[in-house]
């Protein structure tokens, strides 16, 4: 305590950090309670109760250092990883960017309000 260090080498570039930084992210939300998608290692799931007892899955889909909550309150679930990892506070908010590509709010034919990915911002 009280000493100064001097860091010669940054060690996010070392082989074995991204492997290090997944094991981390793996334990944290393990700890939250969710568990990882077979299919997909960054999808994240967990059970959850909507305010009128139905059920339904909550997902987080993280990659590196992105993130997109699917819930009916998002924001908790950003806040409640956010314990963990340090977000800049106005990077949270309606998705508008996810890995790159375009997310957008659409209405369907039927009426229904869903959300929309285009490349058109990554190409």
């Amino acid at each position: 305590m009280g000493k100064i260090a001097i860091i010669k080498r940054a060690l996010y570039g070392g082989p074995v950090s991204g492997a290090n930084f997944r094991n981390h992210l793996r334990d944290c939300m393990e700890m939250l309670g969710y568990e990882s998608c077979l299919a997909d290692p960054d999808v994240w799931f967990r059970p959850a109760s909507r305010s009128d007892g139905s059920n339904y899955y909550k997902y987080v889909l993280l990659y590196v250092d992105d993130m997109l909550a699917i819930s009916m309150n998002p924001k908790g679930c950003i806040e409640e990883i956010g314990e963990f990892f340090k977000m800049k506070p106005e990077s949270v908010g309606p998705p508008d960017i996810y890995l790159g590509g375009k997310v957008s709010k659409v209405t369907l034919p039927n009426g229904v309000e869903a959300h929309a990915y285009s490349a058109s911002q990554y190409v």
